[in-house]
């Protein structure tokens, strides 16, 4: 059978258990009903505030649902709690204890605080007849005069503390922020975005002196205050300053292709994506992050050369010269030239010398044309070729034609040629229909003079 020694020792060590409860349900979670659930009547309370103090069971509970979201999550250290017997099953526990407001409260508070709870044993189990807090703001220690000086120093001491401990947590980031942004194959740039329409260059990563191959020193010393480098041509400069008009509330976005002259005096392409971020006392702030895409640009020109250039000869090929047919670009030309080439002879030559001295035939007639003319040259077919040119008046376009045979003919090239040329209005389709009637005719004219009965055209 347990002594009645143990079980007062029981008793006072829940006491202390049951106190320290409390608190950390009051502070930590903010949780009345459980605060509140070993309360028994009858209950008188002293709170921290002068005017806290209240008997009677039912207008405590009132008191503490008033409590309910409104008290900031705090931390509890260092508890210390002695409890003594005061009558048979009566007992009185005191305590101490830092409380310190958590930092996601926003609230800096750190103080020694103090309670007295009192307990009565009810049928076995101990109810709280009485509480009473401290308030550690209006306490004083040795020393003080006046004022509790000590707490205060120790309030602004802790403030201080959580203070540094921020800026070190800001200084972490930043550095892991700066590592990543210098290590990006990209250049990243902020601005801020003055009154007067000018722009301050607040950051620039190492990726952006690497872009435009300089040192990250010199980035600094460029005139950033349009808002964007001044390595591009005019026409450039202008999209650019009209683009970063229109970012006129945060999460704006534009984004525009063009081309930067690097120091060495090559070009490259670039892709500069820009957002409105924020803005503050420095201004609207502007987010710069430009990609070097001159690989993939050469590769979307390479492509596209393909799909429009001959193989064999570089110029333009049939796919180029349909487009020009069934589009729009020569519709309102004030004057319009086309003449149609096809290589005499080419079969024979084949026949004879085998396709690579074909092959040499076509490319040095390719050389001929595009040497002669200043128009535009395709090759349409296996040894057919078509000038098109909208700049020369009628005397400069058969002048070229004319220098065209003469090249060939020094060349020991024979070719027919069927010309066209009008002033407004104009149409490349009837031109080149004519065209190409003309230089069968050349073409036919030429075998019958040579005794040849080859007919090309089906």
């Amino acid at each position: 059978m347990e002594s009645r020694e143990s079980e007062i020792q029981r008793d006072k060590e829940a006491a202390a258990r049951l106190t320290s409860a409390m608190l950390h349900k009051h502070y930590d979670e903010n949780d009345v009903d459980t605060v509140t659930a070993s309360f028994a009547d009858p209950f008188s309370w002293v709170g921290a505030g002068e005017e806290e103090y209240c008997t009677g069971l039912e207008n405590v509970l009132n008191v503490f649902r008033q409590f309910a979201g409104k008290v900031p999550k705090c931390n509890l250290t260092d508890e210390h709690y002695d409890v003594i017997e005061v009558a048979d099953g009566i007992y009185v526990c005191s305590g101490r204890l830092w409380v310190t407001t958590d930092p996601s409260t926003n609230i800096y508070l750190r103080v020694h605080q103090r309670i007295t709870t009192v307990f009565r044993k009810i049928n076995g189990e101990l109810k709280c007849n009485h509480l009473h807090l401290s308030n550690p703001y209006v306490e004083m220690v040795p020393g003080d005069v006046g004022f509790p000086t000590a707490m205060a120093k120790h309030s602004y001491d802790y403030l201080q503390e959580c203070l540094k401990e921020k800026q070190r947590e800001i200084d972490s980031q930043s550095m892991v922020l700066h590592s990543i942004y210098d290590t990006v194959p990209c250049s990243i740039i902020r601005f801020a975005r003055k009154h007067d329409g000018a722009y301050e260059l607040l950051f620039a990563n190492r990726g952006t002196a690497d872009l435009m191959g300089i040192s990250v020193d010199d980035v600094q010393h460029i005139d950033w205050s349009a808002g964007y480098c001044p390595f591009m041509d005019e026409a450039d400069a202008k999209r650019f300053a009209d683009l970063m008009e229109g970012l006129r509330v945060p999460g704006d976005q534009a984004s525009a292709v063009c081309q930067v002259r690097r120091q060495g005096g090559d070009s490259i392409y670039v892709n500069s994506v820009n957002t409105f971020i924020s803005s503050d006392e420095r201004g609207d702030i502007i987010q710069k992050i430009v990609f070097d895409i001159t690989e993939r640009i050469m590769v979307e020109k390479s492509l596209a050369r393909m799909s429009y250039e001959d193989g064999l000869t570089h110029l333009y090929n049939r796919t180029k010269f349909s487009q020009e047919l069934d589009g729009e670009s020569y519709a309102d030309v004030e004057q319009l030239g086309i003449a149609y080439f096809d290589i005499n002879g080419l079969k024979a030559m084949n026949d004879q010398k085998g396709h690579a001295a074909g092959d040499d035939l076509i490319c040095r007639t390719a050389r001929h044309i595009s040497e002669a003319f200043s128009g535009s040259t395709f090759r349409i077919g296996g040894d057919e070729f078509v000038v098109i040119d909208s700049e020369s008046d009628e005397n400069e376009f058969r002048s070229q034609v004319e220098l065209s045979l003469k090249l060939m003919h020094d060349d020991d090239i024979e070719i027919a040629v069927g010309c066209s040329w009008r002033s407004k209005p104009c149409s490349i389709l009837e031109q080149f229909d004519e065209a190409d009637r003309l230089m069968y005719r050349d073409k036919s004219a030429f075998y019958s003079s040579k005794l040849h009965d080859r007919r090309r055209r089906q």
